[in-house]
């Protein structure tokens, strides 16, 4: 079978992909991957036995979650060409990154598509709505509604994903976003499959803690850590302001994003340099190291995730988890909290609370 697969964007989303292209390889299968520029300007290369093709097009608008229409028609016209050389018998979508297809009835027509979601609006609205009645000021309230209608504009009315995406198969990570999935797009129930998320074992593995640290170059004594995209909804700054009221506990996070700066501000509001290190994107072996290092790992989202990759691969490096009670995170960890603990989105003081709890 010869799949191709789209995917786009950075964190847990990507690392699905290359676990995904990895295990049809590994069964067999020819796997093409159509997806966005490489940091390094690559535009071809090998890599989990398959052939990764980089696209060099925005895929988001500035200002709405959105992809960009040039990423439509150059993955489109991507796959048109590949096809001909070699027909695909399906097409792997990882989240919409397949639209552009979509929109010119390549499903069924030309080739089945199935699509992969790791959210959905209904989920993130209902999330900007619980975040807006929490917000301290008027300022955030109108933040929070401006991305609820971005969100359901850009996602579902500018692209036609209310309609679109309905005749495809569908797969979810969490049964706690199924229903919300099917809301956002119509989807026919009997199109839509359960996987959860799976991380690579061998990659996240426990490791003796003070030789990695030494090794990072990070502080001896209590270390959380926590990872993700750096942008509002993560809310890696509910975790800066917890470490505030630790006395000795060091705080690192790995990822980037749009938030960087305002979260570069209040670490030096709080004087907390000397105690939280913002360390940017690094690579999946990278990541796997400093998950194994810290003492605690925290993931303090106010964004209703359908079951984050890296809470997986945290727990499989033996580090304890503390998140956010919040979309598929429940899931993850178990409602009654027996895999990590549980604490409310955006409650510093719980978040600070089970922490001291773990360390102690």
């Amino acid at each position: 079978m010869t799949v191709a697969s789209y995917a786009s964007g950075i964190g847990g989303m990507q690392r699905a992909t290359a676990d995904l292209v990895l295990g049809l390889t590994r069964a067999g299968h020819e796997v093409e991957v159509i997806t966005a520029r490489h940091p390094d300007g690559l535009v071809e290369t090998t890599f989990n036995g398959a052939c990764w093709r980089f696209l060099d097009v925005p895929t988001k608008f500035e200002h709405l979650p959105g992809q960009h229409p040039a990423w439509h028609r150059a993955s489109y016209a991507s796959f048109i060409r590949l096809h001909r050389e070699q027909p695909f018998d399906v097409v792997h979508s990882e989240s919409l990154g397949a639209m552009g297809l979509l929109q010119r009835g390549a499903h069924p027509d030309v080739v089945p598509v199935v699509v992969k979601f790791h959210g959905n609006v209904v989920s993130l609205v209902k999330a900007a709505a619980r975040r807006a009645r929490s917000a301290p000021d008027s300022k955030a309230r109108i933040r929070e509604a401006k991305l609820a209608l971005w969100t359901i504009g850009g996602w579902l009315l500018t692209r036609g994903e209310l309609y679109r995406v309905r005749p495809c198969e569908a797969i979810v990570p969490s049964r706690e976003q199924v229903n919300d999935t099917i809301h956002s797009h119509l989807l026919r129930r009997a199109h839509v499959h359960v996987v959860p998320n799976g991380i690579d074992e061998k990659v996240f593995v426990p490791r003796p803690r003070e030789e990695l640290r030494a090794s990072l170059g990070l502080p001896r004594g209590p270390l959380l850590v926590t990872a993700g995209r750096l942008n509002h909804d993560k809310s890696f700054a509910t975790a800066i302001d917890a470490v505030a009221s630790l006395p000795d506990v060091s705080l690192v996070i790995v990822g980037e994003g749009e938030e960087r700066p305002a979260l570069e501000t209040r670490i030096a509001q709080l004087g907390l340099r000397d105690r939280v290190a913002l360390l940017g994107s690094r690579k999946p072996q990278e990541v796997a190291a400093y998950l194994a290092a810290g003492d605690v790992f925290v993931f303090p989202t106010q964004r209703a995730e359908a079951a984050p990759v890296v809470l997986l691969e945290a727990m499989a490096s033996g580090t304890p988890v503390v998140a956010s009670a919040i979309g598929g995170i429940t899931e993850v960890l178990g409602e009654d909290g027996r895999a990590g603990s549980l604490v409310a989105p955006g409650d510093v003081g719980a978040l600070a609370r089970a922490v001291a709890e773990l360390l102690g």
